[in-house]
């Protein structure tokens, strides 16, 4: 029936459209946790007594189907939250089970279905990843029969909105530069950015939260500084480039994942480079390739300059023949991802 995101399935909550069955998943778990608050609100009317949560790791399917069958007494709806159902850990005869009473659902119950505590997609990455075979085989007849929501992170400019809010809000100053470098420096992840803010507009103390500050207190994260590498290696910015990779090493990121990692960021970077000279924009590139976020598109655009395209062409091979030195044999794995960047930047 309908595939959303978090703010569309608020406006169809407030609307008191509710549909029977719904599933809740992204890796924006804040954005999870919250959308389910607001359904479990929407569907009991505010009585914590009318939910029924059960514990997908340990889901007992017979419980399952017979909360399934009750009549609510207190509310609307009889509200029933499985939280972490994960079907490639169940046998058989429980997602056979699970699937039979979602058919069976009553047009008094509400059955939610959420995740935050694995990965639905099996350890696959990329713009175009689909959660697993058995775990897409519920969220597709949920998608028929009920309402998906997929949480992902919001855009750059969306989270810099907020950020300035929420400063405010705290009595702290924060200017636009700054809100975008911790947007962009904690990837958008509602989560993260609450917890940084709070520890920076507790440093602040009523003061400006500066670019700088951002950059001596936040945690550094993979993508981002990922990123940060590829822009320096685009722009021939040694020092930039080494900083960072001192920072990515010093997260002790498996080096096949790193050099991947590398990888699909420089990638993103040829993709811009080949729109921009096809007279392509952002939201071409981000349709043609299935990207789901925007500021990954246009951090991409912002490196695509001059003559990137010839250099990111060799840094990627630069990068293939890093990886097969790593599986060849014993190597020093920090050299040769040393070694890889240097030569990167004089390509």
């Amino acid at each position: 029936m309908a595939n959303l995101d978090a703010k569309s399935l608020q406006s169809q909550l407030k609307s008191g459209n509710l549909t029977n069955l719904y599933y809740i998943y992204g890796s924006d778990t804040l954005a999870v946790s919250q959308t389910v608050q607001k359904i479990l609100k929407a569907a009991s009317g505010g009585e914590t007594d009318a939910v029924t949560k059960l514990d997908g790791a340990n889901l007992n399917v017979s419980t399952l189907a017979d909360e399934a069958e009750l009549c609510p007494m207190f509310a609307e709806y009889n509200c029933i939250w499985v939280h972490d159902l994960n079907m490639d850990g169940v046998r058989e005869d429980v997602r056979k089970s699970v699937m039979e009473i979602l058919k069976n659902v009553g047009s008094q119950t509400v059955l939610l279905f959420d995740v935050t505590g694995f990965d639905i997609y099996g350890g696959k990455t990329g713009k175009k990843r689909q959660p697993t075979d058995k775990n897409k085989k519920i969220i597709d007849y949920i998608l028929k029969n009920g309402t998906v929501c997929i949480c992902e992170p919001r855009s750059v400019n969306q989270c810099a909105a907020d950020l300035i809010a929420a400063a405010k809000k705290a009595g702290c100053m924060m200017d636009r530069p700054a809100a975008v470098a911790l947007a962009t420096q904690c990837g958008c992840q509602s989560l993260l950015l609450r917890q940084e803010m709070g520890k920076l507009c507790a440093y602040a103390a009523g003061g400006e939260i500066t670019e700088q500050m951002i950059r001596d207190m936040v945690t550094p994260q993979l993508e981002t500084t990922v990123y940060a590498l590829t822009n320096a290696i685009v722009r021939r910015k040694s020092r930039d480039a080494m900083r960072s990779v001192d920072e990515l090493l010093a997260m002790r990121v498996e080096m096949q994942y790193l050099l991947a990692t590398v990888g699909g960021s420089l990638l993103d970077v040829q993709r811009a480079c080949a729109a921009r000279q096809s007279g392509k924009n952002v939201q071409d590139m981000k349709a043609d390739f299935g990207y789901r976020f925007d500021f990954m598109v246009e951090n991409a655009f912002k490196s695509s300059m001059g003559d990137t395209l010839t250099h990111v062409s060799n840094c990627l091979k630069l990068l293939v023949d890093a990886e097969k030195r790593l599986h060849s044999g014993a190597v020093d794995e920090r050299v040769l991802f040393e070694k890889t960047i240097v030569q990167m930047l004089r390509g």
